[in-house]
């Protein structure tokens, strides 16, 4: 004869607190964005009052249907890369995280921009590949 154990388990109700480890992930968020396009125009050097050099590309994404255009700011070795290898038309991967910056026109009108903040770029095309523009 075979003996069968039965296991109870407990489930919690809403007045328990949820333990720490599902806490903590309740308060953590994420911030990444990924893109896949073609730059609009060649990337161009600047540098900050401090030295560090930094660019402001725009990249197209394209789904078929219409086209999305995104500002993708590249700081240091990143800027360094882009002005020196990368030019209008060419497939880039970039990776990073959103930024929202806010300033006052001339006119005195609050502006806001949404920008990516790369931590990653790669040529997905070669120097000579032709591609369409997106």
């Amino acid at each position: 004869m075979r003996s069968t154990k039965q296991s109870t388990t407990t489930q919690k109700t809403s007045t328990e607190k949820p333990e720490a480890s599902q806490q903590a992930s309740r308060s953590n968020s994420v911030n990444q964005t990924i893109l896949v396009g073609r730059l609009v125009a060649d990337p161009q050097l600047r540098e900050t009052g401090n030295g560090k050099h930094v660019t402001t590309v725009r990249i197209a994404t394209n789904n078929g249907a219409s086209a999305e255009f995104h500002n993708v700011v590249l700081w240091g070795q990143l800027a360094d890369f882009a002005t020196t290898y990368l030019k209008k038309g060419r497939l880039v991967h970039v990776s990073g995280r959103l930024q929202t910056r806010s300033w006052t026109a001339a006119d005195g009108n609050t502006r806001n921009s949404v920008e990516v903040v790369a931590s990653h770029l790669q040529a997905l095309s070669s120097k000579s590949a032709d591609g369409p523009a997106a």
